[in-house]
């Protein structure tokens, strides 16, 4: 009894002092930048908050966890705002400030009568800056009325992130409800990620889904150079955590972890097929070159599946044995005498195939498939640093290789084998979420169905092969390295290139097209500059031969945010590029 109203004497003396802190607005804010992982550019930081230092507030769980039980988190989270958004004026004009807002917060009538409002209007910060990041540490009964409230905030430019994906409340049932900006990945998710094949199956569903609903995914918690290597490997969009940078007082710009990032991704662009050997990699049992061979075989009599074992010299691959060749080995005449008792390095492959982990996997198959035929079969090393990371075996890399192949494959034009809608697609949400300065050219011939009605299909298709020619050579000429040629289908084309290069190749192809079309026409039609045909009503019209029309649109002067804004522009620029007559190329001067 005494013990219990101690308790709450002493509760109440804390819950007095957190009423003291919030009069005085004595609150720290620290900030935590969120890296992109293609690119290594800030996207914003994470604005968090503590109490005062030596304090038992100092643990932000303990101080919101107070201010919820004795009805203070509305005045709490209100101070926490406005010191995070006071203190954030050094942010950049493109920086994006994460503020964490309890759900119950948002429904309170003071919040949304403004307050946080006339608050920023005061600050040099736009609401466009401005993300609203739902701490859902309790769960939400209406999510209709929930989405109307937040559909409220994005109305005045804010965006919505929801933290402590794959923990807690922050269920599949509040995505789906609610068209979040931005999916933040609970530390749970993320820790140890490059070990626990489980938690990689989750994380690549999160993905697909995110990427569906147009939302990026922010992983939180990383804290490992492992656990940043697969990240980056699988495509996420954003990380934080303390293996990028730590929390600070003032707005860290230049982050070490930066380099490492981009030449991550440079390594991975290699790939044609965007796939690196150590995806692949499995850790499985070493030994060390001074095992008795008689152990070796005992292994793998316990481990039936297991079909190698790496020799390890301090952490170093030196060797491997491939279950069949020791067995052969050992049932030579002499073979199980002289071997079985000495230590294995005797009989050890000391020449096996290492590579480093972030070797594509094309290059690996050609270096597994030009070895001896003895040794074709033989599990490929893996290493980081020149220390034993996994190993692949040779089923497992042509399966992962044949199944990328044909799934590439698929997305391919029969006709010009060039890449379709899907990669096209791709290719443009990348460079939106790299936040690339970039100009997309769409393509398309003009009279080109009345050319197939006079000169048939097959005429038709040749044009079609000849234009795409024309495409790819130009950009090889005219171009940078990095551009991409598409073909959407039928006489539609897209090219993906830089704004200083755009016009330049656009005249490239136009001179080309124009001087070498003429060869698809009869010499009747060339001297007349037109090919008769029948109208819908089946009467006779002169036909302007095929000329080609180029609308380019580009995120250098205006927002894009998707590949389907892309397409929309693009389709609004093709109606004016088209009623000039002859080839021309027209770009998208609105600014956004």
């Amino acid at each position: 009894m005494f013990d219990n109203k101690k308790k709450v004497i002493s509760e109440k003396l804390i819950a007095k002092e957190l009423r003291a802190i919030i009069r005085d607005k004595d609150i720290r804010t620290v900030f935590q930048p969120i890296i992109n992982l293609k690119n290594a550019r800030i996207l914003g930081y994470e604005a968090l908050s503590r109490g005062p230092k030596g304090t038992f507030f100092e643990d932000p769980l303990k101080m919101f966890s107070i201010a919820r039980e004795y009805d203070m988190l509305f005045d709490l989270e209100k101070v926490c705002r406005e010191k995070a958004l006071h203190v954030a004026r050094n942010l950049k004009e493109d920086d994006k400030l994460f503020i964490n807002i309890d759900p119950h917060v948002i429904y309170d009538h003071n919040f949304q009568g403004g307050i946080t409002k006339e608050f920023i209007d005061s600050l040099p910060i736009s609401h466009e800056n401005i993300v609203i990041e739902l701490t859902e540490k309790t769960s939400i009964q209406d999510y209709n009325g929930f989405k109307a409230v937040l559909d409220h905030y994005k109305d005045q430019g804010y965006q919505i992130a929801i933290d402590d994906t794959g923990a807690g409340y922050s269920g599949l049932q509040s995505i789906i409800a609610i068209s979040y900006d931005y999916i933040k990945l609970d530390h749970f998710l993320i820790r140890n990620i490059d070990q626990d094949p489980l938690k990689l199956a989750l994380l690549e569903v999160f993905i697909k889904f995110a990427r569906k609903i147009n939302s990026k995914i922010i992983a939180e918690g990383i804290e490992t150079e492992d656990e940043l290597n697969t990240l980056i490997n699988m495509g996420i969009d954003y990380g934080q955590g303390y293996f990028i940078a730590p929390p600070t007082i003032k707005l860290k710009r230049d982050l070490g972890i930066s380099k490492y990032i981009i030449d991550n991704n440079k390594i991975k662009k290699k790939s044609l097929i965007g796939v690196i050997i150590g995806e692949l990699a499995k850790r499985e049992i070493t030994i060390s070159e001074d095992t008795k061979t008689n152990k070796v075989v005992d292994i793998f009599e316990k481990h039936q599946n297991l079909q190698s074992l790496v020799v390890l010299k301090n952490n170093k691959a030196i060797g491997l044995i491939m279950r069949d060749r020791l067995y052969s080995r050992l049932g030579t005449k002499y073979g199980y005498s002289v071997f079985m008792d000495r230590p294995i390095k005797l009989i050890m492959d000391q020449n096996p195939l290492i590579v480093d982990f972030n070797t594509p996997i094309e290059e690996v198959s050609n270096q597994a498939m030009s070895r001896g035929f003895d040794d074709v079969y033989d599990c490929i090393i893996v290493t980081k640093n020149q220390k034993y990371s996994g190993i692949v075996s040779i089923r497992v890399l042509l399966d992962k290789f044949s199944k990328i192949k044909i799934e590439h494959a698929k997305n391919l034009n029969p006709l010009t084998n060039l890449p379709g809608n899907l990669i096209i697609e791709r290719e443009v949400s990348e460079r939106i979420n790299n936040q690339e300065v970039f100009s997309v050219l769409y393509l398309d011939l003009d009279n080109f169905k009345s050319y197939n009605d006079c000169y048939g299909y097959k005429k038709g298709d040749e044009m079609i092969d000849f234009t795409a020619r024309v495409l790819t050579e130009a950009v090889k000429l005219s171009g940078n390295k990095s551009d991409f040629v598409g073909h959407i289908g039928g006489d539609d084309f897209v090219i993906i290139t830089t704004p200083e290069k755009d016009e330049i190749i656009s005249q490239a192809i136009i001179n080309r097209f124009d001087k070498e079309v003429k060869k698809f026409f009869n010499k009747r039609d060339i001297e007349s500059s037109y090919i008769i045909t029948k109208d819908r009503q089946g009467e006779l019209s002169k036909t302007p031969l095929v000329s080609i029309s180029i609308a380019i649109v580009s995120n250098k002067k205006r927002r894009i945010d998707s590949h389907l804004k892309v397409s929309d522009i693009a389709a609004e620029v093709k109606k004016y590029v088209k009623e000039k007559s002859g080839s021309n190329f027209m770009r998208d001067k609105r600014k956004g």
